[in-house]
Order: structure tokens, then C-alpha cells, then sequence
């Protein structure tokens, strides 16, 4: 099940109404004092998707398919070397559209498989287009 499941927030609230006093102030005061901070990896959820993608750094552009994306970033597979720092510009079909959505990013993490990218700076328009993705059916 999804975290982003409305079903997910509902059983969440159910478990802590059924909490006594005592037990609710216990968990306000651990998740207030940080008690989750630094367990969670991610800040935003990654959904599977193979999405077409294309991008370019350093004057030579790359085609190829992205492997998960967040309205953090995303990550693609790729055999090409690049290093972490080093600037892009995506571009990649919306959910359910033909107009190509085009963002800036930065590689973030190198890996045998790919790379990892994070989003820099989005506009509104490209931080709907993403959402409209990671929520989209997996490709």
C-alpha cells in the first residue's frame, strides 16, 4: 500500500485515538524532540516509473528512461560517467501529455547503474507536472 493512501492517514489517526493520555503525550513529545529525523531517508516518496528521458550536460545530450521519480528527483539509468555536481537539463513527456516538461537538475549520486538526480529551483508548472507523474498508474 502506498503512503501517499489516504488509507495510510486514516489508520494512522485510528491507532492514535485509540492511544490513551497518557501513551499520546508520550508519542507528541518523542516526534517533537525529533524522534524521526534522520530514520527517513527520503523526504519525498519515490514511485517506480520507466519514463522516456532526455538530457544534456556539458554540451552533449543523452536519451534514455527514468528508473524512479520524487518531486525531489529522479534516477537514470545510465553507462556514461558523470560527476556528482554536475549540472543538467532534463526533458521528459508529463503524464498523459505529448508536451515535454523541461527542468534543471544536478547529479547528486553516481553509481554503477546510473545516476541520481536532484531537481533544482521548479516552478509551479513543473512541480504539477511532476506530481502528475509520481502519482500517475507505474509505468
Amino acid at each position: 500500500m502506498s503512503l501517499q493512501d489516504p488509507a495510510i492517514t486514516h489508520k494512522l489517526f485510528k491507532l492514535i485515538v485509540k492511544m490513551s493520555d497518557d501513551e499520546r503525550r508520550t508519542l507528541l513529545n518523542l516526534l517533537s524532540k525529533g524522534l524521526l529525523k534522520g530514520k527517513c531517508r527520503r523526504k519525498y516518496y519515490r514511485k517506480p516509473l520507466r519514463l522516456p528521458v532526455y538530457y544534456a550536460s556539458k554540451g552533449r545530450t543523452y536519451s534514455g528512461y527514468i528508473q524512479n521519480i520524487s518531486l525531489g528527483g529522479l534516477f537514470i539509468p545510465s553507462r556514461f560517467r558523470f560527476s556528482v555536481g554536475e549540472g543538467l537539463v532534463l526533458a521528459f513527456p508529463p503524464h498523459n501529455s505529448n508536451t515535454h516538461v523541461k527542468v534543471m537538475g544536478e547529479v547528486v549520486r553516481t553509481s554503477p547503474e546510473g545516476i541520481g538526480v536532484k531537481f533544482k529551483s521548479l516552478t509551479q508548472k513543473e512541480k504539477t507536472a511532476l506530481l502528475s507523474l509520481s502519482s500517475g498508474k507505474e509505468g
